[in-house]
């Protein structure tokens, strides 16, 4: 069997290297002509490091931290980084926090918000909220 996959991100890479070992043909197809990684490659920049998208790599999974650790054994960069979203004026956290976000947004926003939400998953009646 020949397979085919389509990109040379972290997912992409991953399949190609676990397919590797098996007797399927692999062909990875990647947009750009010079890099892998996708935009959660780190590029080099007059001896700087830019992150092209506002990936990193996170698992909760020890299976997952083993194999690219297996992969990458002195490539993997380890930061400590502090990342946040800045929303109308103000800083939120990355992954959120939901005491700071209705502390930012105040609970009226915080409410319809989450109404809006709701809604949008069908689990509200469509009728406006109204606080």
């Amino acid at each position: 069997m020949r397979i085919g996959i389509i990109g040379a991100g972290p997912a992409g890479l991953t399949a190609a290297y676990l397919l590797s070992g098996t007797d399927h043909d692999l062909d990875v197809w990647e947009a750009d002509p010079d890099y892998v990684g996708g935009i959660s490659r780190t590029m080099r920049h007059k001896g700087f490091r830019f992150d092209i998208g506002g990936h990193r790599f996170f698992s909760k999974s020890q299976a997952v931290e083993d194999l690219w650790s297996e992969i990458l054994p002195h490539d993997m960069l380890v930061r400590d980084r502090l990342s946040r979203i800045y929303y109308r004026g103000k800083f939120y956290s990355y992954p959120l926090d939901l005491g700071e976000v209705v502390g930012n947004l105040g609970k009226r926003q915080s409410l319809l918000t989450l109404a809006s939400y709701l809604q949008s998953q069908g689990l509200q009646p469509s009728s406006p909220c109204k606080l």
